[in-house]
């Protein structure tokens, strides 16, 4: 999606763009990823140096900083990780309240544990470490990887206040110092109109020059769901106009068949990604949908195998790339998926979770991807918690559709110290 250009492309522009972005010098990753890359290596290869090379800058990181100590606090639904290093450095991340208060005893007793006493230098090794520990690969699913995620994010928060670096800085070199966002509306039951309504609001309140709607039941449609979908799409382009990016979400809703006739009409009204339109894991209706038509079909929100991630973008059964951040397990894993969508020409974009800061994470992921879209998802702020950017004394702000990444240490946010001092240690 070029910033020069209003209006989305077809599938075949899209990659020719997204190919074209190859040719800029890489600056994700680490020295090995880089030489790897300009190596005239067959597709493979250079799909598993995407897979497996160094994400962390540890050049960047000169001394060890050892995890001393690991602890999960509570104040009401939200949940925060605490590490500290043996120097006396802290570091904190937010979790998301949708899940933690589920999964929270293998955070703390099949993943924190692995992780006490380590350098957190070696974050690479310790992100796949702890996935063979003690057969943790049987738990592989969302409640094992968000718990890998929230270590991971508090570790980056402490390494970079160790350093003074930001987060994307010690995850390679920053190619965009903001983020463009598209704002995405998760109501499924209105009218079209209420729906238009809503996104024409969004739109007004931040400036937001592209949008994302859902279509289907998730996971399933019906004749009405149908037939709302097919009036909401033309509504939507006539409304918010040629100037307005619009995606759409299906949530898995659609067989094949049904999924093509929204597609050819998403494809008319000119949309700029069709994601999940099938269900996620049928990756032979999935390459159905995509080879059938010319619009971008997106996904990987679901997925928490890094095989299965790269299988999805070797054999082009989605144009752009989807890793959930929180879902997949952290940074490091992410970016590797993004180094991958790369080597074939391929946008990412990442899903984001609608709570515990996610559009934080997101912008530092696309602080540091050069195959980025132009546009990430941001859903607002639906926890209020309180917190500001450091250096500016403000939470996250949207300025003309647009949101500055913090490159403050670490994470680049600061909770009160009066608040963190409510929180109270959660144990099992």
């Amino acid at each position: 999606m070029s910033s020069d250009t209003p209006t989305q492309p077809s599938r075949r522009r899209f990659l020719k763009s997204a190919t074209a972005s190859l040719a800029s010098p890489l600056l994700i990753g680490s020295s090995a990823y880089a030489a790897a890359k300009q190596d005239e290596g067959s597709i493979k290869e250079r799909l598993l140096a995407a897979q497996t090379s160094p994400v962390l800058r540890r050049d960047r990181l000169p001394e060890p900083v050892v995890i001393d100590s690991i602890e999960l606090l509570r104040k009401g639904p939200q949940f925060y990780v605490r590490v500290r290093s043996k120097a006396g450095v802290t570091g904190i991340a937010m979790t998301n309240k949708q899940q933690i208060r589920y999964v929270y005893p293998i955070f703390l007793q099949k993943v924190a544990p692995y992780f006490e006493g380590k350098d957190a230098r070696d974050l690479d090794q310790l992100v796949e470490g702890v996935f063979a520990h003690e057969m943790n690969y049987k738990w592989q699913s969302l409640p094992f990887w968000v718990c890998v995620s929230w270590m991971e994010f508090a570790l980056l928060d402490l390494l970079g206040r160790t350093t003074g670096l930001s987060a994307g800085k010690l995850l390679g070199d920053p190619v965009r110092k903001s983020s463009k966002i598209y704002y995405a509306n998760g109501d499924r039951k209105s009218p079209p109109e209420k729906v238009v309504d809503q996104l024409e609001a969004l739109i007004a309140k931040s400036g937001a020059r592209a949008v994302k709607h859902k279509l289907g039941m998730r996971m399933r449609y019906s004749e009405q769901s149908n037939a709302r979908d097919r009036a909401m799409i033309p509504l939507a382009r006539k409304r918010l106009g040629d100037a307005t990016t619009i995606f759409c979400d299906a949530n898995s809703s659609f067989d094949v068949k049904t999924a093509l006739e929204m597609g050819k009409l998403l494809e008319e009204h000119n949309y700029g990604f069709f994601e999940e339109p099938v269900r996620f894991d049928d990756f032979e209706g999935t390459k159905a949908v995509a080879d059938a038509l010319s619009i971008p079909v997106a996904g990987g929100e679901q997925e928490v195998s890094m095989l299965r991630f790269k299988q999805q973008i070797e054999h082009g059964i989605v144009q752009v790339a989807q890793p959930d951040i929180l879902f997949f397990g952290g940074f490091v894993r992410s970016i590797r998926v993004a180094r991958m969508a790369e080597v074939k020409g391929l946008k990412v974009v990442p899903h984001m979770s609608g709570f515990g800061l996610g559009i934080l994470h997101v912008l530092h992921f696309a602080s540091v991807v050069p195959n980025s879209l132009d546009y990430q998802e941001y859903k607002g702020d639906k926890d209020g918690i309180p917190y500001e950017v450091i250096g500016t004394g403000k939470p996250l702000q949207t300025v003309d559709g647009e949101i500055a990444i913090p490159d403050g240490p670490g994470l680049g946010v600061d909770f009160p110290p009066d608040y963190l001092k409510q929180l109270k240690l959660v144990t099992v």
